[in-house]
């Protein structure tokens, strides 16, 4: 049974300029000891999806007007999206946690940084001082900050940008939550860190079996980390499947113009598409900008970008297509040879998007 199942979610901000759909209608699960990515450009929608099984959308403007969001919790299973506000503060930090994308926002400047970790494992674990506070030192070793004993009581600004982001990593791991979201966590990170980091979070979801939702723009962590990957465009997920899959054989355009794009050091040996060994190609962008999510387009938000359009893309929104693999694709495109040998990328987006 899945830990986390999410269906049918959609988070819309009702501003002057009209309402904007920022997550709309998306679906997805994650299981015990399962990494989950979520990928996409900025503004796609991730981070609305991540603060939302979180509850921690802004209000206003922002509210979840419709879906559902299920935890599990042994024989018990719980709507988070109808979950009193009392409820939700006794989850957050314990059975769910996330690593927030900027940590010097996040991080109460007015607290060392032993108070902020102290109080996550009294208020959840019921821990004297003594006790959370060798927990919180040993935690801050895991994540690589050196000398954490004196690191302890610093305050947030006396910190990195990058010590901050591990800081706020072990205030998520703390209480060993059943889930934790990830947003870009290692932003701001040397590759050293990065790879302690990502190691971490693999060895806690394999001995603990915590499930993982991974929203990163770093196509590299997610085929490294993910076992599924969905990706996201204009507030839906547009493909979601097996990772290896979806890197070997993306089905829909805008998983094939995100993996164009992605750029190589080596030649051969990284197991993604469109590299062959021993060959020199340059990098295919995705031509034009994402649409404004207060003014999105007509059918198919990704047309104005796509190579690989058809005329009833401007008319509806495509239907789910489910494939043999079980990979979940939303285009009207079928004719998977036509989507691996897109034609040369258009040199201007469509200019109609009404």
């Amino acid at each position: 049974m899945p830990l986390l199942r999410v269906r049918d979610l959609k988070t819309h901000f009702f501003t002057e300029e009209g309402v904007v759909r920022a997550v709309d209608g998306i679906s997805f699960h994650v299981d015990a000891g399962e990494v989950l990515g979520i990928v996409g450009e900025s503004g796609s929608g991730k981070s609305v999806a991540s603060l939302s099984l979180m509850r921690l959308v802004p209000s206003p403007p922002g509210r979840i007007v419709s879906g559902s969001v299920i935890l599990t919790q042994g024989e018990r299973e719980q709507d988070l999206v109808k979950a009193s506000e009392e409820e939700m503060r006794a989850l957050r930090g314990d059975r769910m946690a996330m690593v927030f994308q900027d940590p010097m926002t996040c991080l109460n400047p007015y607290l060392t940084i032993a108070r902020q970790l102290t109080e996550v494992l009294e208020i959840h674990k019921g821990m004297n001082m003594k006790a959370a506070r060798a927990r919180g030192i040993e935690m801050m070793r895991s994540v690589g900050i050196p000398d954490p004993a004196r690191r302890f009581d610093d305050y947030p600004h006396q910190l990195s940008g990058g010590m901050r982001q591990r800081v706020m990593i072990a205030m998520a791991l703390l209480c060993e939550p059943a889930v934790l979201i990830a947003d870009e966590p290692t932003t701001a990170l040397d590759v050293t860190i990065q790879a302690q980091i990502l190691e971490l979070i693999d060895e806690l979801r394999k001995k603990e079996g915590v499930g993982v939702i991974l929203i990163t723009h770093d196509l590299g962590v997610v085929a490294r980390l993910a076992d599924r990957v969905a990706v996201m465009y204009a507030g839906r997920i547009v493909e979601q499947g097996r990772a290896e899959e979806i890197f070997a054989d993306p089905r829909h355009p805008y998983s094939v113009g995100l993996a164009r794009s992605i750029p190589r050091l080596s030649p051969s040996g990284d197991g993604l598409p469109y590299r062959g060994a021993g060959k020199k190609q340059r990098l295919v962008p995705i031509v034009g900008m994402p649409p404004s999510m207060s003014r999105l387009p007509s059918g198919c938000p990704f047309r104005p970008r796509c190579p690989a359009r058809l005329p009833v893309c401007a008319e509806k929104y495509p239907e789910l297509r489910v494939l043999p693999d079980g990979r979940e694709v939303y285009c009207h495109e079928e004719d998977p040879e036509k989507v691996r040998a897109l034609p040369a990328p258009i040199t201007q987006p469509e200019a109609e998007i009404a």
